[in-house]
């Protein structure tokens, strides 16, 4: 893993594109709740326009509210699509023509580049289909290229060079298909586990998804705080 480092703020420009997808959190929450965003726009050295975060829980109320500060996280539009992170604060929100909050320009960015970690571990349940029907799963990791998947043999016999779709559903906005062949079989482990190599299509579901994960790998790796 590669130590952070930290680029003045007229880096940031550069690094982070509009349209970015963005994880916020309030900075004293102690839940560390993550909400989805997107970078919207910017005026250069005075604030930055990012989508209103959405939900029913009651905190979602205290990002709207003027200098609390905030955490955001974001793959960046670099050749390698890094990670950066940064503190801001409130500074307002604008309610039409679309509802946008403001926030400060940070001063300093943490900034950690991601190309030397393609895998990220996972635990997480899925329905995956087939060409006989849809069964269950776990993906066990995953990266943009593949995953390994768990399945017992009550729910599916893996076989080399099947395709498999595996179904995402993985927040509010990441939700589709990922295609794949099956490239490997472990039968001596129980339950079974296969390597998936996904094939080009989705790739910015795929992509998504990775960034995601690796948002939330966060709550087990302090590198990624600031």
């Amino acid at each position: 893993m590669q130590s952070l480092k930290t680029e003045g703020s007229d880096n940031f420009y550069r690094l982070l594109a509009v349209g970015a997808r963005l994880n916020i959190e309030l900075s004293d929450d102690p839940r560390k709740m993550q909400v989805a965003s997107r970078l919207v726009g910017y005026r250069k050295d005075q604030f930055l326009l990012i989508d209103c975060p959405t939900g029913n829980d009651p905190i979602i109320e205290r990002f709207y509210i003027p200098n609390n500060e905030i955490i955001v996280r974001a793959i960046t539009d670099s050749e390698f699509r890094d990670v950066i992170a940064f503190r801001c604060f409130v500074m307002g929100v604008i309610q039409k023509p679309i509802r946008l909050l403001i926030i400060s320009i940070p001063e300093n960015i943490a900034h950690r580049q991601i190309r030397q970690e393609p895998r990220i571990d996972t635990n997480m349940p899925l329905r995956i289909q087939c060409s006989e029907g849809t069964f269950s799963g776990k993906m066990t990791d995953y990266s943009v290229s593949g995953c390994c998947l768990e399945v017992t043999a009550d729910e599916h016999l893996l076989f080399e060079d099947e395709t498999l779709e595996i179904f995402i559903d993985y927040g509010s906005d990441l939700k589709g298909k990922i295609q794949g062949t099956v490239v490997a079989v472990n039968n001596d482990r129980s339950p079974p586990t296969a390597g998936v190599r996904f094939d080009e299509s989705g790739s910015a579901l795929r992509k998504e998804f990775f960034y995601q994960l690796l948002f939330d790998i966060r709550k087990n790796d302090k590198s990624l705080d600031v």
